[in-house]
């Protein structure tokens, strides 16, 4: 602001008789009111007469939206909750690309166009808990079926059925016991009990009863008494009742009389089943003893991740400044600028002036924010924000391809249209493929692709042009 033009810039009362008083020229004034009425537009505040206050508000207003807008240097990472969509400034770090001219101080930052992934979870780890009160984001596991669904789980439920095919396929752990995933095992499986390599004593009597000798048998073998041959070693289990107790010589053998008499060739007394392993409900039929086999464990609640620690908050990363006068032409800033071109007190006209259509160019362009690029955008006067785009690419597959606007809107996505990018050759996919836009966000949306009719060849495909209409 200009200083008032006395000798020492200041104002003087005068006292009438030696002194006038400072006179005030209208240009000064006017200024005084120019500058006053600058800090109202910025702050976005209509002047009101009635209101004393109003510079104090605009110069607040200002200072917050300042605040908000360079508080972070671009690159920084902050979470915002779940609810805030598309959050001014800011993309989702999810591991997507982003264009390299419509985010250049970003793309310096980073060292690239590829934002970092922070959407990973904890979702699907398994944890033991000594009590039943579980915290909140776990389920027990052996609730899954019951409880976890797209709905009230979603990324449980589709890791889940990425592994298993369904939920109905996750087996429950019930009184299975959990041990580490192995080359002959899988995942989610369960693997019934067994019967390890092992051998049980099964006694029989042999010949003479002067010779009353225990032999062991492999368990596998329990029923065939064939196994038993002439010159097998004659392990004497639990002695001789012949007065040399525990005698377990090397050159006992078995002897054609012993297999006769286990095959039953002699007078029943001679060869009789004296005991047989208490795992065995009989003689000749394997049943297992379940209780020999189970180690000692304790009982602990096995829960489930359900819910990421961070469900209700994404993390997002600064890509530019607060943007600032979002299309609203501002009159008074341009009719200043064009006011300085000329000197004060002093009428031009617009012949006159051999840079005014270059300032009107300007003061324009800055009023209306655009980009001018294949992928670009404009934020017009009225509110609504014009962006379009390409996607280059040959035919992959059916499916979904992602595509993120330049900027995202303030509010929502009105309305998207695509064109199929072709080589122009007859009957090519140009004419048969059809695009449709779907997952339509303020931040972008997916391009539907769907094959083409017959005739067309995949080169005929060369990529889309977008356009979007939003607010």
């Amino acid at each position: 602001m200009h200083p008032i033009e006395t000798p020492d810039k200041t104002f003087h009362d005068g006292d009438g008789v030696s002194e006038l008083g400072t006179i005030l020229p209208a240009w000064w004034l006017n200024q005084v009111q120019s500058e006053l009425l600058a800090v109202l537009t910025a702050a976005g505040i209509q002047p009101d007469k009635a209101k004393p206050n109003q510079v104090v508000e605009a110069l607040r207003k200002i200072i917050d939206e300042q605040a908000g807008g360079k508080g972070l240097p671009v690159g920084a990472v902050i979470g915002f909750p779940r609810a805030i969509t598309s959050p001014e400034g800011y993309l989702k770090a999810d591991g997507s690309t982003f264009n390299q001219s419509t985010y250049p101080d970003l793309y310096r930052v980073l060292g690239g166009n590829k934002l970092p992934d922070l959407t990973r979870s904890d979702v699907g780890m398994n944890a033991y808990f000594a009590f039943d009160d579980i915290p909140d984001g776990w389920i027990k596991y052996d609730e899954i079926a019951a409880k976890v669904t797209q709905a009230a789980y979603p990324e449980l439920y589709r890791k889940l059925v990425a592994q298993y095919g369904s939920i109905a396929n996750v087996k429950p752990v019930a009184d299975y016991f959990v041990r580490n995933v192995s080359d002959n095992s899988q995942i989610g499986k369960q693997y019934p009990w067994q019967v390890g390599d092992h051998h049980h004593m099964i006694a029989y009597a042999a010949y003479g009863n002067d010779d009353f000798n225990w032999r062991p048998l492999p368990y596998e073998n329990y029923y065939t008494p064939t196994e038993v041959k002439v010159g097998d070693q004659f392990f004497v289990s639990l002695g001789q009742f012949n007065g040399t107790e525990g005698d377990n010589q090397a050159s006992k053998k078995i002897t054609q009389n012993h297999v006769d008499a286990l095959e039953g060739r002699y007078h029943q007394k001679h060869a009789t089943i004296l005991s047989w392993d208490h795992a065995y409900t009989d003689r000749f039929t394997a049943q297992p003893y379940y209780q020999d086999n189970t180690p000692k464990y304790i009982g602990m609640v096995l829960c489930i991740k359900a819910q990421n620690s961070l469900d209700d908050v994404v993390m997002w990363i600064k890509a530019f400044g607060k943007v600032t006068n979002a299309g609203a032409l501002d009159a008074s800033t341009l009719a200043a600028g064009l006011q300085n071109k000329s000197d004060k007190g002093h009428t031009h006209r617009a012949a006159e002036i051999s840079d005014l259509g270059d300032a009107v160019k300007q003061q324009m362009a800055a009023a209306m924010q655009h980009q001018a690029s294949t992928n670009g955008y404009t934020k017009l006067a009225n509110g609504l924000i014009d962006q379009w785009g390409e996607v280059l690419m040959g035919w992959q597959s059916e499916g979904p391809v992602k595509v993120v606007f330049p900027i995202a809107f303030t509010s929502e996505c009105y309305n998207v249209q695509i064109t199929v990018k072709s080589s122009g050759r007859s009957g090519s996919v140009g004419t048969d493929l059809t695009i449709g836009a779907g997952e339509i966000t303020a931040t972008g949306f997916s391009a539907m692709l769907n094959t083409w009719a017959q005739g067309a060849a995949a080169n005929d495909f060369q990529g889309f042009a977008w356009r979007a209409i939003g607010k």
